[in-house]
């Protein structure tokens, strides 16, 4: 079986878990299209909205996921029986990464899909992103949560129980910038009125594909041994 069809087995079995915890699903629904709805109200830009959106939703998400995906198979030791089988730990990092990106895409998107229909059901002429917004819903946020997990599923698996409460943290709040730049653009330039262009999103894509290149490539130095011995 090649390393892809691997990496495949690995995502379907998490999709499946997430699927399952019915909990985590509903609050994910819940809370992130409806987070987005709510707060993209106070933002006067529909492209504003989209762009910031798309990503909180989908990071928020996938940092609900992988938190049952990453760090309770920790706490349960169910991440031991996974590691005795002849999958190679990349893989296994790798599959959780896809399996866990996936339904926080998914989300994501519906955001958006609210996001655009709320925001024309205020409005006296039809609203739609632009081409730029839209090229960053289909390209740069799929990249960029995949990213973000990459980061929080290697920081998990490298890191402790306690270390890891204060690196999902430190992780989140580092990525606010990435997510809000039309805020960060508001205070630098002192126009109220900043609007995101093609500008931030190449830049956000290039973010994306810069960090899910270097977490990828530091996934080779993970062992089994060093996984297991902060389990507690």
């Amino acid at each position: 079986m090649s390393s892809m069809n691997i990496t495949m087995v690995v995502a379907r079995k998490e999709i499946k878990g997430i699927i399952k915890n019915k909990g985590l699903l509903f609050g994910s629904l819940w809370f992130g299209p409806l987070f987005g709805i709510i707060f993209s109200s106070k933002i006067y830009s529909l492209d504003n909205s989209t762009f910031s959106m798309a990503l909180m939703a989908g990071v928020l998400t996938g940092y609900m996921f992988s938190g049952q995906v990453f760090l309770r198979e920790k706490q349960e030791r169910i991440i031991e029986t996974l590691l005795c089988t002849p999958l190679s730990l990349k893989s296994i990092w790798f599959g959780k990464v896809v399996g866990v990106s996936i339904p926080a895409y998914m989300i994501s998107l519906l955001t958006v899909v609210l996001i655009t229909i709320v925001s024309n059901l205020a409005s006296e002429s039809f609203l739609f992103p632009s081409v730029a917004i839209l090229i960053h819903i289909l390209a740069a946020v799929p990249f960029f949560i995949a990213s973000t997990i990459s980061l929080m599923g290697y920081c998990q698996f490298l890191f402790g129980m306690r270390e890891n409460r204060f690196v999902s943290y430190l992780v989140m709040m580092g990525l606010l910038p990435f997510i809000f730049p039309n805020i960060i653009g508001s205070i630098i330039q002192g126009n109220v009125s900043f609007v995101v262009s093609w500008v931030e999103v190449l830049m956000l894509l290039f973010v994306s594909l810069l960090l899910l290149s270097i977490t990828t490539y530091f996934s080779r130095f993970l062992s089994k041994e060093k996984i297991i011995t902060t389990i507690s």
